[in-house]
């Protein structure tokens, strides 16, 4: 993994991510969310039977979020279990508004060779977004908004994330951390391709 790989790391910002996708809104830096939840659910669909070929249950799937009919599977899955299906419809709900947003920037210019998954978990994690301890509590608004992804061409000073806490305080701690995590190189880096191996 060269990358977090969609647009979000965090519990509420993953789960908006997500629900943009059955909305059929993915945001371009969620495209390999969109592709490899794609994959997955094919290669299910393959192994139950249900479809003949790998190539057969990707159309269906794409089929089922342009049509609305996933968006609706899921609605009616939060509210066999007790939730506000109303989040389908206003997916932005899931979005804390008094959150500090701190902008990681780039120091040089290049292209994203890497984007350390590990690193952007940790920092994620310091601010309250996973668990440094188990007996910690989880803070599910906070995040980061990984912005520029591998390939991208980014100039000094450029956006590469946002980090979402609750604090400025919270966000030095793991400014440092993030700007690190991120590789720039002057070559443009070869694209990765998204599923390496099927093991059967």
């Amino acid at each position: 993994m060269g990358e977090p790989l969609g647009l979000y790391v965090g519990n509420a910002l993953e789960a908006y991510e997500c629900l943009l996708i059955l909305r059929n809104e993915t945001p371009i830096q969620a495209i390999r969310t969109l592709e490899l939840s794609v994959e997955l659910a094919a290669n299910v669909l393959v192994q139950c039977g249900v479809a003949k070929t790998l190539a057969k249950g990707r159309e269906a799937i794409l089929i089922s979020i342009e049509s609305g009919a996933a968006l609706e599977k899921f609605r009616r899955n939060i509210e066999l279990q007790g939730g506000d299906p109303r989040i389908c419809d206003n997916p932005q709900k899931l979005i804390r508004t008094k959150l500090t947003e701190t902008a990681v920037v780039a120091r040089e210019a290049g292209f994203v060779e890497k984007v350390d998954p590990l690193a952007v978990g940790e920092a994620v994690s310091i601010v309250g977004g996973g668990r440094v301890k188990a007996a910690d509590k989880v803070d599910h608004a906070v995040g980061f908004k990984c912005l520029a992804k591998c390939g991208d061409r980014v100039k000094k000073g450029d956006v590469l994330g946002i980090l979402l806490t609750r604090s400025a305080k919270d966000a030095g701690a793991v400014s440092k951390k993030l700007a690190n995590a991120y590789k720039i190189s002057p070559e443009e880096p070869k694209a990765s391709r998204l599923v390496r191996a099927r093991i059967k």
